[in-house]
Order: C-alpha cells, then structure tokens, then sequence
C-alpha cells in the first residue's frame, strides 16, 4: 500500500505543472487565434478563474506545504489578480455586447479599436 501511495504523490507532482502548462497554452491559442470579442474576453476570463483555481489548489493542498507558509500575502495578491482578471472580461464583454444593441442600428456604422 506505501508503494502505491508514493506512486500516486509522484504522478500528482509530476501531471500539476502539465496541468498548469497546457491551461497557459490554451489561454495563449484561445486570445491569439479568435478574432471575436466574445472569444478573447472569454479567454480573459476564463484565464481569472482558471488563476483563482490554481491558487486555492496550491494553498489548501498537502502536497505544496511549503508555498505560502508566512505569505499569505502573496496568496491574496495572485487571489484578487485572478478575480480582477475575470471581472474585467466579463464587463468588457458586456460592454461590447451593448454596442451590438439593436437601438445603436441607425447609428453610422465605424471602426472600433478594442484595446485588451
């Protein structure tokens, strides 16, 4: 049974930052490749909760006893960032979405630059 406990402990460390690299590649695919507002914002937030999710994981896990030990700071910083991140995607989104209104039709039709 200690045997394959210590195989378990060693797949988890080993499969958690592959976990982590393929999340950062597809944030990277989803925000580089789409070309629709709802794409890109979604990729933002989803990366927010995808942080947040990652954060909770390291903190409360026995695996990474050591990360935050003296630090919480630290833990509420990349906390807020992840939350900050997906509340802007969702307001940006909304807020491009209300350009899409029906009642801005008769308005003439222009370019809009969206900075990310």
């Amino acid at each position: 049974m200690q045997m394959c406990e210590q195989i378990f402990l060693m797949l988890d460390i080993f499969l958690s930052p592959v976990a982590f690299l393929f999340n950062w590649i597809g944030f990277f695919l989803s925000f580089c490749l789409t070309t629709s507002a709802a794409g890109r914002y979604g990729a933002i937030s989803g990366f927010g909760l995808s942080l947040i999710k990652w954060v909770l994981i390291v903190r409360f896990s026995t695996y990474f006893p050591g990360y935050f030990d003296g630090q919480y700071w630290l833990w509420w910083v990349f906390l807020a960032l992840g939350f900050m991140l997906f509340i802007r995607g969702f307001v940006n989104y909304s807020r491009v979405r209300k350009l899409v209104d029906p009642a801005y039709a008769n308005l003439p039709r222009t370019r809009v630059l969206f900075i990310y």
